[in-house]
C-alpha cells in the first residue's frame, strides 16, 4: 500500500505513507490505517537530512554568543562533512560511536590512517609590475578567481598571511589589503587570531572531499605538508555529542524522528582529575 499523505513543509517532497503486507486481508487492514492516519495529518517521519535540521537546530538553539561560535564551527567542519548527506531518520547510535572512535584518532575526516599529503589549493601569486591594476587588487583577483571557479570551497582556510608571504613572495601587507578586500565582498571571512576562510555555505549534503588540483599546483609554494593525525580531546567530541543530542531531541519534539539516536551513543568520559585535598595548615593561613 502507498497512501499521499502531503508534502513535506521542510524539504518540498511529497510524504508517501507505505506498507507491505503478506495477505490481501492483511493490506486492507493496514490500507485503512494508512489513510485514517494521513487524513489526520500525522506524519510520522521526514526525508530531510541531518544538515537540514542543523540548520534549523542553530537557529532556536538557547546558545550564548561564544557558545554559538563555536558550535557553529562544529557542525560546520565536523558534523556536515560527516553526517550531513544522511536522513535524520537513519541516524543509529552505532554509527555515532563509530565517528566518535574516528575523531579519537584523528580529526581529520578525509583521514584513512594511511600517510598523504595535506594539499593546499592556494592559488600561485603573482604580482605583474608593469600592470595598471595596484598589487593588492591582483592578488585580490586571484584568490577571488580560484574562489568563484571552485577551486576554494566555502569552509577552506587560507594559509596565514605570514605563511603565504614566505611561500609566495608576495608583501604582508600586500596580502592584508587583499583580503580586506575580499573580505568586503564577501568571498572570505576574517577570524580576529586565526586565519581567514572562504565564505559560504558547504554543499547542501555536506560531504566531506577535497577538491581537485590544478594542472599548475606547486606543493612548495601552497605549502602542502604531510599529514600528522591531530585526534580531538575527549571534551570536543562531548560538546559534538551534545550538539547532536540536542538537534535528534527538537527532531524528535517536532516529530521528524520517534527516537534520539545520540541517547544509545557513548561519547568519550571525562578524565578530569580530582584536585588534591589542602594541607589544614594552608586553609588556616
Amino acid at each position: 500500500m502507498k497512501v499521499y499523505a502531503g508534502t513535506d513543509p521542510l524539504t518540498g517532497r511529497e510524504i508517501r505513507l507505505r506498507k507491505t503486507c503478506k495477505t490481501e486481508r492483511a493490506a486492507q487492514i493496514e490500507l485503512g490505517k494508512l489513510l485514517e492516519q494521513a487524513a489526520a495529518g500525522r506524519q510520522p517521519e521526514t526525508n530531510a537530512t541531518v544538515a537540514e535540521l542543523m540548520d534549523r537546530y542553530a537557529e532556536i538553539a538557547d546558545w550564548d554568543l561564544s557558545t554559538r561560535k563555536a558550535n557553529e564551527y562544529y557542525i560546520r567542519r565536523v558534523i556536515k562533512p560527516a553526517l550531513g548527506h544522511l536522513q535524520v531518520r537513519k541516524i543509529r547510535g552505532p554509527l555515532l560511536d563509530l565517528l566518535y572512535a574516528q575523531l579519537k584518532r584523528c580529526g581529520d575526516l578525509t583521514c584513512t590512517g594511511k600517510p598523504f599529503t595535506e594539499h593546499q589549493n592556494v592559488p600561485m601569486l603573482t604580482v605583474n609590475s608593469a600592470s595598471r591594476q595596484p598589487a593588492w587588487r591582483q592578488v585580490a583577483d586571484t584568490i577571488g578567481t580560484a574562489i568563484l571557479s571552485g577551486m576554494l570551497s566555502a569552509g577552506d582556510p587560507l594559509p596565514s598571511v605570514r605563511e603565504m608571504s614566505a611561500l609566495q613572495g608576495i608583501r604582508t601587507a600586500t596580502l592584508q589589503h587583499a583580503l580586506a578586500m575580499l573580505a568586503d565582498e564577501g568571498l572570505v571571512l576574517l577570524q580576529q587570531g586565526r586565519s581567514a576562510i572562504v565564505a559560504g555555505e558547504t554543499d547542501s549534503k555536506g560531504r566531506a572531499g577535497r577538491t581537485p588540483r590544478p594542472r599548475d599546483h606547486d606543493c612548495n609554494r601552497a605549502g602542502c605538508v604531510q599529514h600528522v593525525c591531530k585526534p580531538l580531546t575527549a571534551k570536543t567530541i562531548r560538546n559534538i555529542h551534545s550538539i547532536l543530542s540536542g538537534a535528534f531531541a527538537t527532531a524528535k519534539r517536532w516529530e521528524w524522528i520517534a527516537w534520539n539516536p545520540a541517547e544509545s551513543a557513548k561519547p568519550p568520559a571525562s578524565s578530569r582529575r580530582p584536585l588534591p585535598a589542602t594541607a589544614p595548615e594552608d586553609v588556616a593561613r
